[in-house]
């Protein structure tokens, strides 16, 4: 387990999306004056970064029933807080799951699936691998990105429901070529 807390960390006031806009004192103020009125032509501030408050806290668990499997869950919560409007920047919380199953010394399966809040994104990850001896391996996988209840990159509309963002099958080989002078 690890908590810290940075003071004067860098915000660089990009904004995290729909749940985190920009909170720059500019950006806040124009917010405030401007943007909550129609018509008004006015264009946002530029950036303008400043420094907060990083709050950073890991944790991580592992179980291991048998010496074939194990299960280990991650969790990351990382909370910027602007020091001259007081708001919150962004507020992440990362969830992940990794499980492995090793078959035979030299055979595995692992699953791994991730979460990020701001995002919402879910990122699931399969792969089988085989390594008979040191630097020869095979290892075939599939990857998907999805995002739950998230908004469109494009239009910025909420999207309901599980989105494909993109998935990929791959297959990766090495094979270590010796040579004796």
């Amino acid at each position: 387990m690890l908590l810290s807390q940075n003071f004067g960390s860098l915000d660089y006031d990009f904004g995290a999306g729909p749940k985190y806009p920009r909170v720059s004192s500019p950006y806040v103020n124009w917010y405030n004056t401007c943007a909550l009125v129609p018509g008004c032509t006015t264009p946002a501030p530029r950036q303008d970064p400043g420094a907060g408050n990083l709050t950073y806290f890991e944790s991580s668990v592992r179980y291991q029933p048998t010496s074939a499997f194990q299960v280990q869950l991650n969790y990351n919560r990382s909370r910027l807080t602007r020091n001259d409007t007081k708001q919150v920047a962004f507020d992440d919380n990362i969830v992940s799951l990794r499980s492995t199953y090793q078959f035979t010394r030299s055979t595995f399966a692992r699953l791994r699936l991730d979460y990020s809040n701001i995002s919402t994104r879910i990122r699931p990850q399969l792969v089988v691998g085989w390594t008979p001896s040191p630097g020869t391996a095979i290892y075939a996988g599939y990857n998907d990105d999805l995002n739950y209840k998230g908004y469109n990159p494009y239009t910025g509309q909420p999207e309901p429901g599980l989105q494909g963002n993109g998935r990929s099958f791959f297959i990766k080989m090495s094979y270590l070529f010796k040579r004796s002078f």
